[in-house]
């Protein structure tokens, strides 16, 4: 009787699952991205500067 429901609810899961996969590989690549971008800032003095920051940031929000 539920059969039709259940189809439904098989096509969904699958649609789900194929973009989280997506959406999982799109955020490795962005981060993978960020940090290639961050590490070459690092090797100059301004990027110094920026990993200071983000070190003061983090240990502020963990104060909290």
């Amino acid at each position: 009787m539920n059969s039709g429901v259940d189809g439904e609810r098989n096509v969904s899961t699958a649609r789900y699952k194929a973009a989280k996969k997506v959406a999982k590989k799109a955020v490795v690549v962005a981060k993978s991205m960020a940090y290639d971008r961050l590490y070459q800032r690092v090797e100059t003095k301004e990027g110094e500067k920026d990993v200071f920051k983000l070190a003061r940031a983090r240990e502020r929000t963990t104060r909290i």
